[in-house]
């Protein structure tokens, strides 16, 4: 429908900033992070609790199933587009911390996804310890490198 408050040639010349905000897969995606790190943080804190640990477990999958397709997605067109170094290798040390990340959490909870189906495993003791330490210091470097990654792409326009 073209009135005379939208065919007017000054509103018509005039450019609109590209709106801001996501989508909902966005914004679960972010707050399923924001849940993650806090959980992340109450169980590193106060020690385990049942409730705490399989909510971080079971929302940290959910993540990485919503996550993983994206980030095959977008690296590529992403990265390879990217007009200022700064932001590359920001992207890049972002993605392994990510990586690291994802990948410590899931061989942690490897030992009770086997243990629900009946089978007994822990890894040594000093893996267990690497892994935790891993995936501790990677939660709190992806944090900060994606705040500051929104800040640089999408918050700075």
């Amino acid at each position: 429908m073209k009135g005379p408050a939208t065919s007017h040639p000054a509103l018509a010349a005039a450019s609109f900033p590209r709106p801001r905000g996501g989508t909902w897969r966005s914004a679960s995606q972010s707050i399923a992070c924001a849940a993650l790190f806090v959980t992340g943080l109450d169980l590193w804190l106060s020690g385990p609790q049942r409730l705490v640990l399989w909510a971080h477990v079971l929302i940290g999958l959910a993540l990485l199933v919503m996550l993983t397709p994206w980030l095959i997605r977008h690296t590529p067109s992403g990265l390879g587009h990217s007009q200022r170094r700064s932001f590359t290798n920001l992207s890049w040390a972002l993605l392994a911390c990510w990586l690291a990340l994802m990948i410590s959490g899931l061989v942690m909870s490897l030992p009770g996804m086997l243990w629900l189906t009946g089978v007994v495993w822990f890894p040594e003791r000093p893996v267990t310890e690497a892994l935790s330490q891993v995936h501790f210091w990677s939660s709190w470097l992806a944090m900060g490198g994606l705040i500051l990654h929104l800040t640089m792409r999408h918050w700075g326009r």
